[in-house]
């Protein structure tokens, strides 16, 4: 049966937000592309479920649902095949402890601070700590002669980048360690000779002398505490499980009608190249970014049959979906109608025809502009409501 108040409710809301702080909290911890706006997130939140709930993010991307789901006393899973994004949401949903926060404190300021003043502060760094970021450091000295890196990073910014890393890797919490990975990563692209001028990771020719990047990350670890602090202080009392995952929505590791509702943001098929743009930070981890853009959906963007790998997998995920939803519950998606060489990809009517077939009702569309959508060359969003009969 149709909830015609719920119908109601959707129609009745403002969907653009176009005035509202999208930064709260840690949700501005990270560049990522293609963000879940908060605010959407949330109202969806509050439409489909209730307290204690289990919602999931099945594209979770940076975490946006999960965290929207923690302030409002909901549990929440979140998968995605990114490591990168897997780290992210970590760090944006983490309830950090003070044990973690003395571990950045007392290792890896000090150390940073000393880099950044060139030796200055030498007299606050700990010798035994030294000594493992030295033989660390040693460990890692073949990232200074590694093709790709000298790419992209000049010496001495390579060189004080293995510095920094090194002391990350030597934290006693694996907590600990991803924060300032997180804070890490996000200084990549700005300490590199890629081009600010583009979203991708291109090139530049004219690159000129970069800063060292031991400044950028000290501002980079502060305000991520600080960020933490906040949502630790806002999720004060709050007894919910938050589990993220990396792995393929096309295979859920669930069981059969386990969730509460689902609550996601799908790709864009081949205008957010997720792989692409986080490449500098995931093969500084260890990921080979080509071919994790081969197993995202809507990757390798400049194929020709990527439309139609876009939509196999885009099908098997509504099935999927629908397997793990209870009965009578809810989905919410947020597309846009993406172009791809050349063509419009009427992305929303695709998702309503994937998910009826799989057995889903299509209960309302609302449509935004997406004003407050940095470079949004799409238009209108999409956001669709379906039920699990």
């Amino acid at each position: 049966m149709i909830d015609n108040s719920l119908i109601e409710k959707i129609a009745s809301i403002d969907w653009e937000f176009s005035d509202a702080d999208t930064q709260y909290l840690t949700h501005n911890i990270h560049r990522y592309s293609g963000k879940f706006i908060p605010q959407i997130a949330q109202q969806a939140i509050q439409l489909l479920t209730n307290p204690g709930d289990t919602i999931l993010d099945s594209y979770m991307g940076s975490g946006t649902t999960l965290l929207e789901a923690q302030l409002s006393n909901r549990n929440a899973i979140g998968i995605d095949l990114n490591p990168l994004a897997v780290l992210i949401s970590q760090v944006k949903n983490l309830r950090v402890s003070e044990d973690v926060l003395n571990d950045i404190a007392t290792i890896l300021i000090p150390y940073v601070s000393d880099l950044n003043s060139n030796g200055q502060l030498s007299f606050t760094s700990q010798t035994t700590h030294d000594d493992f970021i030295q033989e660390q450091f040693n460990r890692n000295s073949w990232r200074l002669t590694d093709v790709w890196n000298q790419k992209w990073y000049q010496p001495a910014v390579l060189e004080q980048l293995v510095k920094i890393y090194s002391c990350i890797e030597i934290l006693p919490s694996e907590c600990a360690k991803q924060i300032a990975q997180v804070a890490f990563s996000d200084i990549l692209r700005k300490s590199s000779n890629a081009s600010s001028k583009y979203p991708n990771v291109m090139y530049d020719k004219n690159h000129k002398e970069k800063p060292l990047p031991a400044k950028a990350f000290l501002e980079n670890i502060h305000s991520i505490i600080s960020c933490l602090s906040k949502l630790a202080d806002a999720t004060t009392g709050a007894n919910v499980n938050i589990q993220i995952l990396q792995g393929n929505n096309l295979d859920l590791p669930l069981p059969n009608a386990s969730v509460d509702a689902i609550i996601t943001h799908p790709p864009y098929i081949a205008a957010v190249p997720y792989a692409e743009y986080g490449c500098l930070s995931l093969n500084w981890f260890g990921h080979d970014s080509k071919a994790l853009d081969s197993e995202l959906t809507g990757g390798k963007r400049h194929s020709s049959k990527v439309v139609d790998n876009f939509s196999a997998d885009y099908e098997q995920y509504f099935r999927e979906s629908y397997k793990v939803l209870k009965h009578n519950k809810y989905m919410f998606i947020m597309v846009g109608n993406p172009v791809s060489h050349g063509q419009k990809i009427p992305l929303d009517q695709m998702s309503v025809e994937f998910a009826q077939q799989a057995g889903f009702r299509h209960i309302s569309t609302a449509i935004r502009k997406g004003q407050n959508r940095r470079g949004n060359k799409m238009g209108e969003e999409y956001l669709i409501f379906f039920q699990k009969e």
